[in-house]
């Protein structure tokens, strides 16, 4: 990938100048629904826009492992920084095939309520500077992305209960 992006930790969650969330509620446990995180060839089959995901590093997976994503036209080498299992998985992004961003980190949290499992999605990001004024139409657009791609998820846990 041609563009590094800065190495940032899960901090960079609370001081990124730009965080955009998404949250959704399923029907399953939180247990049911960690796979769907941890298994980098399910995000193509429920994540809306996404063509691939795989892991670049050998097995056992966890922090510290590396993934490669293609998501529409953006290309991202990634490597894990939270994988605790039914509980949150976060990765932050080390290069791209576009020059958008400065630092990017995502955590996804699970917590069950009832019978189901709340997930929430938070991608923290730095943009280029030359992207800031752009930004507030870019964070909707980000934010219906994310809305969408956890809509997937839902119908992606009924076909494995079935």
């Amino acid at each position: 990938m041609p563009f590094r992006l800065r190495g940032e930790d899960l901090s960079f969650v609370e001081r990124a100048p730009v965080v955009v969330r998404a949250e959704t509620s399923v029907p399953a446990s939180p247990a049911a629904v960690w796979p769907a995180f941890a298994d980098a060839s399910a995000w193509p089959s429920w994540f809306n826009g996404m063509k691939d995901a795989h892991y670049t590093s050998p097995e056992p997976y966890g922090v510290g492992s590396t993934r490669h994503v293609h998501v529409l036209a953006l290309e991202v080498d990634e490597t894990i920084l939270a994988f605790d299992v039914g509980e949150r998985f976060a990765f932050r992004v080390d290069s791209a095939n576009l020059p958008f961003l400065s630092a990017l980190v995502e955590v996804v949290t699970l917590e069950a309520v009832g019978g189901a499992t709340r997930v929430v999605y938070r991608q923290a990001l730095e943009p280029k500077p030359w992207l800031r004024p752009l930004m507030p139409l870019l964070r909707r657009q980000m934010e219906r992305g994310l809305r969408r791609g956890l809509g997937g998820l839902a119908p992606w846990l009924a076909v494995r209960r079935s």
